[in-house]
């Protein structure tokens, strides 16, 4: 099956400013993508360019495998969106915005479903909304035709905890079903909850794009390990990639870089373990190597 969203050399100027620059990035079927990086590092402007809002200034966009410059408005009746900046219509209820979305697309089964799961309120009109309702609002007319690509910029900002839970789950869902998901992210806790793939973007260029368990392999885990009794610090010191960072009498923390097995394989024959925790350090860990 062709990739549901392909680019290639995908670049964006503005005068002589590079926004996005040579970027290439292809999501499968069934995949959730996360885009990290910061506010100005190219994000909204690749978003545009992979929903036809703006064209590139070099390279192609493919969504279900044709050129964006040759599909149908048939193929974006199979996306979602939700921008980070989308205007409602003040003056409009919730209920006035679904029915909307419906005319255009056709009914939805879903939409009395998502209303009762996000607890909308339908009859409010927007300008009187809180920004957390206003978010649900755009959230289900993105959700509500179970799109096989969901385009999503900063999908639960505003959003309580437990509602983040109901979309990481939704989000699940649809993946299983063979929708793909690119969604871009502040949140590193949640891209590790719910991403399969990470792309991260610095300066308008992709620095890397790695499936999460790849990532996680390059993590450094921090090791802390209380003995019961004395024990010899020569033992871990001279392992590989092990750094020592504190020792007390019964106390040792290290940092290990890569395979955790020597380490343990030398812990498991001191025989005077008390308590071991290993903690392993954060995307967010990886995000700031790559951008420092």
């Amino acid at each position: 099956m062709s990739h549901i969203i392909q680019t290639k050399k995908l670049t964006k100027k503005f005068g002589h400013k590079f926004a996005v620059k040579n970027l290439s990035i292809a999501i499968e079927p069934g995949e959730v993508y996360g885009f990290l990086g910061p506010n100005g590092a190219g994000k909204t402007t690749t978003i545009r360019m992979i929903m036809d809002f703006i064209r590139p200034t070099s390279g192609e966009v493919k969504l279900f495998g044709k050129p964006i410059s040759e599909i149908g408005h048939a193929v974006f009746e199979n996306i979602g969106y939700l921008s980070s900046d989308s205007t409602l219509y003040s003056n409009w209820t919730a209920s006035q915005h679904l029915k909307y979305m419906e005319k255009i697309r056709g009914n939805s089964e879903k939409t009395d479903d998502l209303i009762k799961q996000f607890g909308l309120e339908l009859n409010v009109k927007v300008h009187r909304l809180s920004s957390g309702n206003k978010q649900k609002l755009k959230l289900i007319m993105a959700l509500m035709h179970s799109p096989k690509l969901l385009v999503m910029d900063e999908p639960t900002r505003g959003l309580d905890p437990i509602l983040q839970n109901d979309i990481h789950d939704i989000l699940k869902k649809l993946s299983k079903e063979g929708s793909a998901v690119f969604m871009s992210s502040h949140d590193m806790n949640e891209v590790e909850q719910v991403c399969d793939r990470v792309g991260i973007i610095k300066e308008g260029e992709i620095v890397t794009s790695q499936a999460l368990s790849d990532l996680r392999e390059l993590n450094i885990h921090v090791v802390k390990v209380v003995f019961g009794g004395k024990f010899d610090l020569e033992r871990y010191s001279t392992i590989p990639n092990v750094e020592i960072k504190k020792t007390t009498k019964h106390e040792l923390i290290i940092n290990v870089k890569g395979d955790l097995n020597p380490f343990l394989y030398q812990l498991g024959k001191s025989g005077s373990v008390k308590d071991i925790d290993i903690y392993h350090s954060s995307l967010e860990d990886v995000f700031m190597r790559y951008y420092k």
